[in-house]
């Protein structure tokens, strides 16, 4: 088959506008990936649920995001991949409350949020008070988790669990603390209160009541290292009060503090909890500040410790010292490293190692933990050095 000139001409011209449709629409494909196309509507799924373990990052530079409490309204992008960096993370695992100590709140689900704190660090207290005679107050405390309730409606904080005086001690919220209601949309609004006492017998009684006013103010795609995700972003300030009875005396009110969460969530790939929270917390007349911000997270392997100061001849640092599994060596480039020999407590030699180079990797799988000498054989000579391996 023949075609005329114009005819080839005309082909060749709509073969490069096709490819000029599909390079522009690959190109409005990858813009909608970071552009959220309608509000989702959200519910109980959210929440987490006892048997969830959830990965946060704490990032290290929080007054960054001060700008993002501003962007508010529909159809948001907020791309925080980059700006969100992190040194520090933790986890955060809901069990059943009777696979706890306050076995007592059955029914209820909830989170170890520290193994020990003081009374006042537990009610968000400074540890000293300008009032005389309630430092004593500061007791010890272990153990210490917030439960949880969830239903089609809400998903509410119900109680607490101290261990005081070597006790496990439930607290009961005589009002639930309302954190979500359901279904969530954007531009729902919610007011609800909460209130819970502590009793300290023979000593105090320390009574709380809050109030939390929520607003979804704004809806959009979110970006961070974690992942990217059509979210709302829930903003709840909450104002609380407490005042402490101390035995044959009248109540003592304490300072008045407000504390605000703005906090994504979302309703893809089966995440629960906040996929970002931002905490700002004031006093008195002092308006809030961001204090922490997390994000969800997966386990990463941590970077290696910055290398150490440069050794003469003649010298080695062994780092990191407690070592779990990687072993870096630091010596001097013109005193290269030969051999190196581990010894157990016991005084045997239970490893050798030629040429290994800077970092030596898989000690967990070839030693046990414990305490080792090593013997470091280099141009200038042999060094040794005590370093601990740990699990």
């Amino acid at each position: 088959m023949f075609l005329h000139w114009s005819q080839r001409a005309s082909h060749q011209r709509l073969g490069a506008l096709l490819v000029g449709l599909g390079a522009l629409c690959f190109l409005l494909m990858d813009a909608a990936r970071i552009q959220a196309q309608t509000p989702p509507v959200l519910n109980r799924s959210i929440a987490p649920l006892a048997g969830d373990t959830l990965r946060y990052a704490r990032i290290t530079n929080p007054s960054a995001l001060t700008s993002v409490l501003n962007q508010t309204g529909a159809s948001r992008t907020w791309d925080l991949a980059t700006l969100l960096t992190s040194t520090q993370s933790t986890v955060d695992r809901y069990v059943n409350a009777t696979q706890t100590p306050y076995f007592l709140l059955f029914g209820n689900y909830g989170k170890k949020t520290a193994d020990s704190s003081s009374l006042f660090e537990f009610l968000g207290l400074p540890p000293q008070l300008p009032i005389p005679g309630l430092d004593s107050l500061n007791l010890a405390l272990t153990n210490l988790y917030d439960f949880y309730n969830l239903n089609n409606n809400r998903w509410a904080k119900t109680a607490q669990g101290i261990g005081l005086l070597g006790l496990p001690i439930p607290v009961f919220y005589s009002d639930p603390d309302e954190l979500l209601s359901f279904p969530l949309r954007f531009g729902d609004r919610d007011t609800s209160t909460f209130a819970f006492s502590i009793n300290v017998p023979t000593i105090a009684e320390i009574q709380r009541q809050g109030q939390r006013f929520s607003v979804v103010d704004a809806w959009g795609a979110l970006r961070t290292p974690y992942g990217q995700f059509n979210c709302l972003r829930v903003r709840s300030r909450t104002t609380i009060t407490d005042s402490i009875l101390l035995s044959g005396s009248a109540p003592i009110g304490l300072p008045t503090r407000t504390e605000i969460e703005t906090a994504w969530y979302t309703d893809q790939n089966n995440e629960r909890g906040p996929i970002l929270r931002i905490l700002e917390r004031g006093i008195l007349f002092f308006p809030p500040t961001i204090q922490e911000v997390w994000y969800r997270d997966r386990y990463r392997i941590p970077p290696p410790p910055p290398p150490p100061p440069l050794t003469d001849p003649g010298d080695v640092v062994l780092y990191p010292n407690p070592c779990r599994g990687t072993l870096n060596l630091g010596l001097h480039p013109l005193d290269p490293c030969e051999r190196v020999r581990f010894w157990n407590a016991s005084g045997q030699e239970v490893l050798v190692i030629e040429k290994p180079g800077p970092q030596i990797e898989g000690l967990e799988y070839l030693l046990s933990a414990g305490f080792y000498r090593v013997e470091v054989q280099a141009q200038y000579g042999f060094y040794s050095k005590k370093i601990l391996l740990i699990p």
